[in-house]
């Protein structure tokens, strides 16, 4: 019975050891990670830290393949309760549309207004449902997430030229979605 507990006891040690091991290994890459998408350096690390600290709940997980998957997608995750406070925060800072008006009165027709409208509404509940999961999911972490390519090849765990591909599938789709006459 004590030899089992020794066992036990050792495969855990030798668990939390691995797991120490890989925070400590990857949290330079992290904060690289955060640095390239939150400018404030202050915040970048504050978000490293809050990354690692909840990565810190999967200590004693037994079944664990990958921390820096894990690590990602809990960075992702903090990034976006960020960016979503970030876009609280500006809400009340915004101007009344009855202030900017004026400027745009001069500027466009009520013509140009309704079609481009149609055509928004063209492209989001007709061109980009339509799209194949893995192209659309390409194509919302370029344009919504501001992913570059390598990110979103190791994202989705495909190439480089497929997440072009993707992306470039998209955009033909975009483009006909907007102007039916291509």
């Amino acid at each position: 019975m004590s030899n089992n507990k020794d066992v036990v006891s050792s495969e855990v040690a030798r668990r939390r050891a691995a797991f120490d091991a890989a925070l400590t290994h990857l949290q330079p890459d992290l904060l690289h990670f955060m640095q390239r998408r939150i400018r404030n350096v202050d915040t970048a690390a504050d978000l490293t830290q809050e990354a690692l600290l909840r990565m810190l709940v999967y200590r004693e997980a037994p079944d664990i393949a990958c921390h820096a998957s894990l690590m990602y997608r809990i960075a992702w995750n903090l990034l976006r309760e960020h960016w979503r406070t970030q876009r609280g925060h500006h809400a009340s800072s915004h101007v009344p549309l009855d202030l900017t008006e004026p400027l745009l009165a001069d500027a466009v027709s009520v013509e140009d207004i309704v079609d481009a409208r149609r055509a928004l509404h063209r492209l989001s509940s007709q061109a980009l449902e339509a799209l194949p999961p893995k192209c659309r999911k390409a194509f919302a972490l370029h344009r919504a997430d501001g992913l570059t390519y390598p990110e979103i090849a190791a994202e989705m765990g495909v190439s480089v030229k497929t997440v072009e591909k993707h992306i470039s599938r998209a955009l033909a789709v975009c483009r006909a979605a907007v102007d039916p006459a291509m």
